[in-house]
């Protein structure tokens, strides 16, 4: 059985990064990579990469990029034998870049997600059952989330994704409880139509979310539980070289932090030290992220 399980997309990264500062509208100069990536598939990567007994449930394409996917998920030690595959194209997610590695637009194709049923994850109920944590990402389709709502809200996290994506996670809220989420600033904002976090983290708890982790990029995050507010200090980052897969680095540290038994406020630090690795990769994934190399971090951003 598996500690933790994450459920969601699959797919490979193509991010264009423009050599200077982008021009909208014309051809920029620049480079262009192609990774693995995928919110699920991302954060188990890196819970894999820091020791995690960790398991991935997606759908993805028997083709080139899926092949891709799966060698460099595996490699990380991500147990992959309850995704479904299919034969049909591996989801997608191209992304613009401008010379500082922060994001101009992007694009997702994620059809392939809508093949992945509850039926298909149920047959995994007793590893669900087993799990401490689950983790599934807004790329899942709505009665999906709802079936694992139903049966494993006291622990169950929802990475939000993007805008359009939270509004499943509200749709949710309308049923069930939840224990955790992970929204950034633009997603809450959304949900809740309000710039005024306070308030917005409150609207939510009253809809039934029992924490919040809210990413703010270099500013941090804030944790609500409820109870109170905490923000939480970004770890120290001396060169952003790409933010795609942060968000996702943030939350598998965050979990990371949970699962070895520390409270949220500490292992939201644990998020936000794996975050500023990912910054400082090219990568979709934090290279050379270790469990001991972030245990370092997290006890010297404390000194």
């Amino acid at each position: 059985m598996f500690d933790v399980i994450v459920i969601g997309g699959a797919n490979i990264d193509i991010k264009a990064r423009a050599d200077g500062k982008y021009v909208a509208g014309t051809s920029n100069p620049g480079s262009v990579s192609f990774t693995p990536g995928g919110v699920a598939r991302n954060i188990a990567h890196n819970l894999g990469s820091l020791g995690v007994n960790v398991a991935l449930i997606s759908a993805i394409g028997n083709d080139a990029a899926g092949k891709i996917a799966v060698a460099a998920t595996s490699a990380a030690g991500v147990d992959l034998s309850l995704c479904l595959r299919e034969d049909a194209a591996t989801g997608s997610y191209v992304a613009v870049l401008d010379g500082k590695g922060e994001l101009v637009s992007a694009v997702n194709d994620m059809r392939i997600l809508e093949n992945l049923k509850p039926e298909n994850v149920k047959p995994h109920r007793a590893a669900l059952e087993a799990a401490k944590f689950i983790v599934a990402d807004c790329n899942a389709r709505p009665d999906l989330l709802d079936y694992l709502a139903l049966n494993f809200s006291e622990k169950l996290i929802v990475e939000p994704v993007s805008v359009s994506k939270a509004q499943k996670l509200l749709t949710l809220l309308d049923r069930h409880e939840v224990f955790l989420a992970t929204p950034n600033r633009d997603q809450i904002e959304a949900m809740t139509d309000t710039d005024d976090l306070d308030q917005a983290c409150q609207n939510l708890h009253e809809r039934g979310l029992q924490n919040l982790v809210v990413h703010l990029g270099s500013e941090g995050a804030i944790l609500s539980s409820g109870k109170g507010m905490k923000n939480i200090d970004a770890a120290g980052q001396a060169q952003v070289r790409d933010v795609t897969g942060a968000g996702d680095a943030a939350v598998a540290g965050l979990v990371y932090g949970l699962l070895k038994g520390y409270d949220l406020s500490k292992a939201a630090q644990f998020g936000q030290v794996a975050a500023s690795l990912v910054l400082n990769s090219s990568a979709s994934t934090a290279e050379g992220l270790a469990e001991t190399a972030l245990q370092n971090s997290v006890n010297t951003c404390n000194e």
